[in-house]
C-alpha cells in the first residue's frame, strides 16, 4: 500500500488537486484504514466506523479541492461547521473529529504532514440529558396501588420506600431487618463506596411496613427459611433479583398507563426534583440522595428550571403561545 501512495504523490505537480490528488487523498485514507486492522488489531465493525467518518473528510477535500497534506486548521475547523450544519449529535460529531485526529497524527508519523489541523479544533458540547420525572399524581397513583396478597403488598411497599428514601436500587435491595427503626421513621442504608447515610420514611411507608413485616415472618415461616435476613424476599423467602425488580417495575407501568419510562432511578429522580420543587434546601437533597459532589445534584435544579418554565409559558398572559 505504501508504495502505491509513493506513487500517486510522485505523479503530482507540486501537490495540486486534481484527479491525481484526489487519489492520493483517498490512498492515505485506505492505507490508515489497512493500518488499523493490520496493525493496530482493530475490529472489522471499528474499521468499517473510521472508513465512513473519513470518508466526509473525503468528500470535504474534493469539493473543495484540498490536498490531504495541505489541510490546514481554517480547512478543518470549515469540515466541523459542517458537521453542525447537518445538526448530527455532539456525539457523533466528536466521533468524526476524533477519526479525523487519529488520521492526521498518523499523517505526521509517517511524513506527509508537520500539521494536525484538528487538532485545535474543539469537541462538540454533550447536552445533559434531563432525567424523566414522575408527577406527584403519578407517583400517587403508584403508591395507592390495591394490595390483594403478599406478592402485592411487598412490591406496593417497595414502591413506597423507594420513593421515600430516593434510594438507589442497590440500596433497597441491600436494606436489611437491622437497618429499619421504625419508631424514628428511618433507615440506615449502605450506598456507592460502603458509605453509610440515614434515609427517612413517612407515615404511611411506615405503616405498611409494618403490614408487610408480618407477613414476610409468615413466608419465611411457610418456606423453613433461616437466616435471610434482607428486607424485601419474593413469596419463597429468597432476596430478590435485580431482574425481578425491573420486571415488577416494568408490568405496573403497563398496567397503570404510564406514558413515560418507570425505573426504580426514575423513582429517585422524581423524589429529589420533588424535594426541590418543595424548596428543601439543594444541599439537604445531596446529603439525602448520597451524592458525593453538589455537581451531581444539581441536574435537579435544570428540572425544576425547565417545569418553572413551562408554567410561566402557560399561565403568564403574554407568555401563552397564539392559539
Amino acid at each position: 500500500m505504501r508504495k502505491g501512495v509513493d506513487d500517486i504523490l510522485e505523479n503530482m505537480e507540486n501537490k495540486d488537486i486534481g484527479l491525481e490528488g484526489q487519489k492520493a487523498n483517498r490512498a492515505l485514507i485506505d492505507e490508515f484504514l489497512t493500518y488499523l486492522g493490520s496493525v493496530q488489531g482493530y475490529s472489522e465493525k471499528t474499521v468499517v466506523s473510521y472508513a465512513h467518518d473519513l470518508g466526509r473528510l473525503d468528500e470535504f477535500m474534493s469539493k473543495r479541492g484540498i490536498y490531504v497534506g495541505d489541510m490546514a486548521f481554517e480547512d478543518a475547523r470549515s469540515f466541523a461547521a459542517g458537521l453542525y450544519d447537518e445538526g448530527l449529535s455532539p456525539a457523533t460529531i466528536n466521533r468524526i473529529l476524533s477519526a479525523n485526529r487519529s488520521f492526521f497524527h498518523n499523517l505526521c508519523e509517517n511524513g506527509v504532514t508537520t500539521v494536525q489541523p484538528f487538532k485545535r479544533v474543539k469537541g462538540a458540547k454533550k447536552g445533559q440529558r434531563i432525567p424523566t420525572v414522575l408527577t406527584e399524581e403519578e407517583v400517587q397513583s403508584i403508591l395507592n396501588c390495591p394490595t390483594t396478597d403478599y406478592k402485592s403488598l411487598m412490591e406496593v411497599t417497595m414502591f413506597n420506600v423507594f420513593y421515600s428514601t430516593g434510594c438507589r436500587l442497590g440500596e433497597v435491595l441491600g436494606m436489611k431487618l437491622g437497618d429499619l427503626d421504625l419508631d424514628s421513621r428511618r433507615v440506615l442504608v449502605t450506598g456507592k463506596g460502603s458509605k453509610q447515610r440515614f434515609v427517612f420514611l413517612t407515615p404511611h411507608t411506615v405503616d405498611l411496613l409494618r403490614q408487610y413485616l408480618v407477613q414476610r415472618d409468615a413466608v419465611i415461616e411457610e418456606n423453613g427459611i433461616e437466616g435471610e435476613d434482607v428486607l424485601f424476599i419474593n413469596q419463597k423467602g429468597r432476596r430478590l433479583p435485580v431482574s425481578t425488580v425491573h420486571s415488577i417495575f416494568d408490568r405496573y407501568g403497563v398496567m397503570l398507563g404510564l406514558t413515560k419510562k418507570f425505573t426504580p432511578h426514575v423513582f429517585r429522580h422524581s423524589f429529589a426534583t420533588h424535594l426541590l420543587d418543595n424548596d428543601l434546601d439543594i444541599r439537604m437533597v445531596q446529603v439525602l440522595l448520597g451524592h458525593e459532589s453538589i455537581g451531581t445534584t444539581q441536574i435537579y435544579t435544570h428540572v425544576t428550571g425547565k417545569r418553572l418554565e413551562e408554567v410561566y409559558r402557560s399561565k403568564h398572559p403574554h407568555g401563552r403561545k397564539e392559539q
